[in-house]
């Protein structure tokens, strides 16, 4: 069952890749404003899958932990082992950089405060320094809702149905909330509740209907991806992440419930996901001043140069993951492992 999901992780992960070079280094580095094609740039909605992921694995894990407050410590310990540490390394990595480079990296890069606010990952009006970590701010406030239902059930409940509530509410007047409400009531968080939802229900459908239901979240997937790429199909911004969270819903029922084969590479892909998912932004843009010096884009099509390139911080994102991410968490699980006993 997990090894589906970890290939879902993997695919999630490389599409958001895809997405960055296509739209923004293929275009500014190397062709004058053009990418591979528009049907690349719906690769953002990886981070759709993601988000539903996260409330589906959470609720799978941890549903017999509800009312359990003692377990509300070692929970959040592991969540936060699971996000900051390699974050840190990468973020540090990134920071050092613009202190470097002046002329590089946001503004607000270089400022004391945004400095302590990215590394805590606190919501701030500029946003984090290291542009993917908005999505780990919205992960930490779901997993610190989360774990009010360990420590009391019913409050718990009322809390993450209130904060689902205010953000339908607040669907019809997106793109009008400032912060720092829009942080809390993005429609990316009702994403979390449709994982949760799908993990109370996927080991209800049968194995030929989960099937069927992977292939039709696939097609309302990619079929939203492309009707709002090359279709330009003007979709509500406000509801959009909920179609493709839909999608990403639909194949996860198949991915678990549906005994469908994921390679070992795949597998491992997914495992590497999120050091791949910290690193490609910082290790394309590094890797664009080597090749554009050495002219492989005037040899390469911009498809091939987009292969290429996703190719290359996939690996490095891999090599990042077996070398510091996985040592990381091992000693961590093993300090875990030692205040439980």
């Amino acid at each position: 069952m997990l090894t589906g999901l970890q290939s879902g992780r993997a695919v999630a992960a490389i599409m958001v890749a895809i997405f960055h070079a296509n739209l923004f280094l293929l275009p500014k580095n190397f062709y004058d404003g053009n990418g591979a094609g528009a049907v690349f740039n719906f690769g953002y909605a990886g981070v759709e899958f993601f988000f539903v992921l996260s409330g589906f694995i959470m609720m799978l894990v941890h549903r017999q932990d509800f009312g359990r407050p003692e377990r509300m410590g070692l929970f959040l310990y592991k969540r936060v082992v699971r996000i900051y540490p390699i974050y840190w390394m990468v973020l540090t990595f990134l920071v050092a950089i613009y202190i470097a480079a002046p002329t590089r990296g946001p503004d607000h890069a270089r400022e004391p405060l945004s400095i302590l606010a990215s590394y805590l990952l606190w919501p701030t009006e500029d946003g984090p320094i290291m542009a993917v970590a908005w999505t780990l701010q919205h992960e930490m406030l779901f997993y610190l809702i989360f774990a009010t239902l360990l420590w009391r059930v019913r409050i718990g409940a009322v809390l993450f149905g209130a904060w689902m509530v205010a953000c339908v509410a607040a669907l019809p007047f997106y793109g009008q909330i400032t912060h720092p409400l829009e942080f809390f009531l993005k429609p990316h968080n009702l994403l979390f509740a449709m994982g949760i939802g799908t993990a109370l229900l996927y080991d209800r459908v049968a194995v030929g209907t989960a099937r069927l239901l992977f292939w039709a979240g696939l097609a309302l997937f990619l079929g939203t991806g492309v009707a709002e790429t090359v279709g330009e199909v003007p979709f509500p911004r406000g509801p959009l992440p909920l179609i493709y969270g839909l999608g990403a819903a639909l194949m996860m029922v198949g991915l678990t419930r549906g005994a469908l084969p994921s390679p070992r590479w795949l597998t491992f892909l997914g495992d590497a996901s999120y050091s791949i998912y910290l690193v490609h932004l910082p290790a394309m843009n590094i890797l664009a001043v080597f090749l554009k010096r050495a002219g492989i884009h005037e040899v390469l099509p911009p498809l091939a140069m987009l292969t290429l390139v996703v190719t290359l911080v996939t690996v490095i994102g891999c090599i990042v993951h077996v070398m510091i991410e996985k040592p990381l968490m091992a000693w961590f699980k093993a300090r875990a492992a030692t205040v439980q006993a």
